[in-house]
């Protein structure tokens, strides 16, 4: 049958997820997206590429859920909400 699809079918050809992965449960700290790893970023602030400290791990090269990488800007600004 001409233009037929099964809708149950996937275009992956295998499982997204591996089995022992399947838990959810990192074995360790989660490595940070922004930097992948690394520490490090690079910053174009004022027309110059230069590498500078992830604001997201401040350099851990982890991803810290409870870390608020804008706080900083928002102090130097004074828009620290009360």
């Amino acid at each position: 049958m001409v233009g037929f699809r099964n809708p149950a079918a996937t275009r992956y050809a295998r499982a997204l997820v591996a089995d022992d992965d399947a838990t959810g449960a990192p074995d360790g700290p989660l490595e940070c997206s922004a930097c992948r790893g690394t520490g490090k970023v690079i910053s174009a602030l004022g027309g110059d590429e230069k590498p500078v400290t992830c604001p997201w791990c401040e350099g851990s090269g982890h991803y810290d859920p409870e870390h608020d990488a804008q706080a900083a800007g928002r102090v130097l600004r004074g828009d620290e909400p009360a």
